[in-house]
């Protein structure tokens, strides 16, 4: 019996949501499509319905889940005066770097989450990591600077790239060594509060 348009969409994003799970969890290259099908509650041979191939599925998933991570911030420091928008950020900078994102099981920030497996992917998932790593890049400069974001690119860039390599060793020392993990996150933000990154 063939399914209707709106289940196959419907299922499409059944894949994609259990994908960017298992992804997130253990990595590109540990899940299996038989792994993922299985999690959507799909049939294996209905993958190829949706996706030429695992790794078209990877450039899905990581554009969608970047691209959810730039409205995210969007939507935390968008409206409102200039200095609104900066405290937004801050309090953002401020969630970002925490032990409550370190200690989750998963990373939530889509960057966190697949910096790592991106060069060693196939091109269009590298082409989407870019793109939506630069998408956030702007939502932070214009969260960083509403009058000017152009002149803070280099700022935003800067900020975000010492909260997600914060955040990366943290989580890699935080059983070994848990003050040295939170030494790092505080490192982080007082660093982060010198360079203006939440100030007006």
């Amino acid at each position: 019996m063939r399914i209707t348009r709106q289940q196959a969409e419907q299922n499409r994003r059944k894949v994609v949501e259990a994908a960017d799970t298992l992804f997130r969890e253990k990595g590109f290259e540990a899940v299996t499509v038989a792994d993922l099908m299985r999690a959507a509650g799909l049939s294996h041979g209905g993958f190829y319905n949706h996706f030429d191939s695992k790794a078209a599925l990877e450039a899905a998933v990581v554009g969608q889940a970047c691209a959810g991570a730039a409205e995210r911030l969007a939507a935390r420091t968008q409206g409102g005066a200039p200095s609104a928008r900066r405290d937004a950020l801050a309090r953002y900078i401020e969630s970002y770097v925490s032990s409550a994102m370190r200690d989750a099981p998963a990373p939530f920030c889509a960057m966190l989450a697949y910096g790592a497996d991106i060069p060693r992917s196939a091109p269009p998932t590298r082409a989407a990591f870019a793109a939506g790593l630069g998408a956030y890049l702007d939502r932070f400069a214009a969260a960083l600077a509403p009058e000017d974001p152009e002149s803070a690119h280099a700022r935003a860039a800067r900020a975000f790239s010492t909260m997600i390599g914060a955040l990366i060793l943290a989580r890699a020392t935080a059983s070994a060594d848990p003050t040295l993990s939170d030494e790092i996150l505080a490192a982080a933000r007082d660093g982060l509060d010198e360079t203006g990154a939440g100030e007006g």
